[in-house]
């Protein structure tokens, strides 16, 4: 995506950017000549990685610490950066987190939590910025969604729920974005190699062999952007695995989806 020479780096807003897929996602668009707004929680973790990445790559980068849970974060952070004077060119919403259990057992406020981060703020966020984008004929908005939106997850529902959201949702962006100059990106990883198991309290995706790297999920990411699909999943057997979850019938999907959380001890 190229931009005016005279108006500088572009900025891109980066959700859940303290650690894993999020910091990936800053340190690649850093390394590709953009301005970073990194949001998240943890401010001294934003505050460590803005070091780095102005170290690095003499990029300019602003820290916005918000929890997404909040209903508030979404416009607080659309306002700093209008009053900051920020035009924004990029926006990956990537902030979520899981948690296992069955959804009777669960406290309901943790996932009408989740429902906050992972929904709402996702559309909050696209619907502040899109506009902007459409109107300047140029923009990017990646949405970390996974592939566990392809299925319904047992003992993960509401998690997997709203990845099916973030899909459905970012696919019918595309289709009404098409000839604005605004790129629409649904990224689905599979397992990845974060904390975000260990945070869940499931188990350390770290360890499994077939989990991928933050680094292999953005930079398949950043492969999909040359090209003009709505959907990037990335790594062969994830691509292989919704292949097959598409094409099998139903029913014979999800007792599969429950054998495999059974076993790995999601219940």
């Amino acid at each position: 995506m190229s931009f005016p020479a005279n108006q500088g780096k572009p900025w891109v807003l980066i959700t859940g950017a303290s650690s894993g897929i999020g910091e990936v996602f800053a340190k690649r668009f850093a390394h590709e000549g953009w301005n970073i707004v990194l949001n998240g929680r943890s401010a001294d973790k934003l505050e460590s990685l803005a070091k780095t990445l102005a170290a690095e790559n003499e990029t300019e980068t602003v820290v916005i610490k918000a929890d997404l849970a909040l209903r508030e974060s979404p416009r607080n952070i659309y306002e700093e950066l209008k009053r900051r004077k920020i035009e924004l060119y990029g926006l990956v919403n990537n902030a979520g987190f899981g948690f296992g259990g069955a959804f009777a057992e669960v406290p309901l406020d943790q996932y009408l939590g989740m429902i906050d981060v992972m929904i709402r703020a996702l559309v909050e966020l696209s619907g502040l910025f899109l506009p902007e984008m459409i109107r300047r004929k140029r923009g990017l908005i990646i949405n970390v969604s996974s592939t566990a939106s392809f299925t319904p997850l047992p003992y993960s529902s509401v998690y997997s729920a709203s990845k099916a959201f973030a899909t459905s949702f970012t696919e019918a962006l595309w289709l009404e974005t098409q000839g604005t100059g605004v790129r629409i990106l649904n990224l689905c990883p599979g397992l990845t190699k974060t904390d975000f198991g260990i945070r869940a309290g499931l188990r350390d995706f770290r360890d499994d062999p077939f989990a991928q790297s933050p680094e292999e999920v953005v930079e398949t990411a950043f492969r999909a952007l040359k090209g003009n699909s709505p959907i990037a999943i990335s790594g062969l057997r994830n691509k292989i695995l919704t292949f097959l979850i598409r094409y099998f019938p139903h029913w014979f999907v999800l007792r599969v989806v429950l054998w495999v959380q059974k076993s790995r001890g999601r219940v």
